[in-house]
């Protein structure tokens, strides 16, 4: 017997395209291959779930790089007001919060997966682990399981995810999609720390800025990210170094490294700086240079730039036009050397996966198979933090499942 719609994999992506095939009176199957469904879900942002935002439709394309103009037609089918009156109708009320990020008022994300549980009234196998799709004269037939057994389909939505995060991700899905004759783009992590060539930061390990920037060097503009910024024993991380590691990794993966700028407050620039030593100097003259530093910036990282700058316990009096200008300079943007990011067991989203160009935007159907589809992480997308690759999920998600139900209906009818 021919299931209609086997959907791989039962996150944000799988759980959306099972809503959007039981609307269209179709019987979802999820096949997952974990011991429980939906566990990147329900661990997504400490288990709160940061499910979108409120940035508009342009500017999200854009915050993916690129690819991003391939998301247009998924985040048109399904953009964040249909996800939130999704949600609303399934009584998991969303909440604004900081009038930027929306997540569950109960601040659970196991609701949000419950909610599309009910919706969808799909078959959940888990602990069940696809190895291949059987493809014949370029069409699906089915889906053959590690325990050999082979279940019949016409259509499959490939929503497997990737290989990010610790004991979550997996290569299964895309071995699947290789399988079935799709390029693979190399996976490199994204949303992870920054590790760093230079040594001083690694003294600072658990020290925090709260407003700090991060600027890349990519192309002809920088990518630049601001916010609250942590030292790590490797280097960087919280949410500046989190939004630039895939591209930080494609650049050490292409040129061996890449070069970052670290402003220590976003807030002041060089010329602002030159006036907080120009008034210290005539104000507090026998304070030593790093004491009034600290008053800008935790002690530590006070004393790393008088160190750098060789005046460590020289009075602000005394500071030679030579010192100042080193300080100056450093405030003003500090040069560092980004060897690597991840690994992708630190790392929340997988940069890569399965290639654009052999998968069409329209409907998110394969361009080499007939009846197999992709949504979510598995495809060549990555997004920064803050509900934007959960957003890309859902709405991917929705596509896939309204296609993949249209293509299983005309093959029903095309029996008849």
């Amino acid at each position: 017997m021919d299931r209609q719609v086997i959907i791989i994999g039962s996150g944000p992506a799988g759980l959306a395209a099972a809503v959007s095939v039981r609307r269209a009176g179709i019987q979802p199957l999820i096949l997952e291959r974990m011991p429980s469904h939906s566990m990147k879900l329900l661990a997504s942002g400490g288990g709160r779930c940061n499910f979108t935002n409120r940035e508009d439709p342009e500017s999200f394309m854009r915050k993916f790089g690129r690819n991003g103009q391939f998301m247009r037609d998924a985040l048109r089918f399904a953009p964040r007001e249909f996800l939130l009156d999704f949600l609303r109708s399934e009584r998991v009320e969303p909440e604004l919060t900081d009038d930027f990020h929306y997540f569950p008022a109960s601040g659970k994300a196991r609701d949000v997966a419950n909610a599309f549980l009910h919706a969808s009234n799909a078959e959940v196998r888990t602990g069940m682990e696809a190895v291949s799709i059987r493809i014949s004269a370029e069409k699906v037939e089915g889906v053959t399981l590690a325990n050999g057994e082979f279940l019949a389909s016409k259509t499959v939505i490939l929503a497997a995810g990737g290989t990010a995060w610790a004991g979550l991700g997996s290569e299964a899905g895309l071995d699947l999609a290789r399988r079935a004759g799709h390029t693979i783009v190399s996976p490199l992590p994204a949303v992870a720390p920054l590790n760093l060539k230079e040594e001083w930061p690694k003294r600072l390990a658990g020290v925090t800025l709260p407003n700090a920037e991060l600027r890349l060097k990519a192309g002809r503009e920088p990518l630049v990210t601001q916010g609250s910024l942590l030292f790590t024993h490797d280097g960087l991380s919280g949410f500046p170094a989190l939004d630039l590691a895939g591209e930080a990794a494609a650049q050490c993966c292409k040129h061996g490294s890449a070069e970052l700028t670290l402003t220590v407050r976003a807030d002041l620039c060089a010329p602002d700086w030159q006036k907080v030593l120009d008034r210290a100097r005539q104000s507090s003259g026998s304070s030593l240079t790093r004491t009034v530093l600290s008053d800008f910036m935790p002690k530590s990282l006070a004393e790393i730039f008088t160190d750098l700058s060789c005046c460590r316990e020289v009075r602000m009096a005394v500071l030679s036009a030579a010192a100042r200008q080193q300080l100056i300079r450093l405030l003003g943007g500090m040069k560092l050397t980004v060897t690597s990011a991840g690994p992708m067991t630190k790392a929340m989203v997988m940069r890569g996966g399965v290639s654009l160009k052999e998968v069409d935007p329209a409907d998110l159907s394969s361009r080499l198979v007939s009846g197999l589809y992709f949504a979510g992480e598995i495809l060549d997308l990555a997004g920064p933090c803050g509900g934007y690759n959960m957003q890309w999920a859902f709405s991917s998600g929705f596509l896939a499942g309204y296609s993949a139900a249209i293509h299983s209906n005309s093959k029903l009818k095309g029996k008849s």
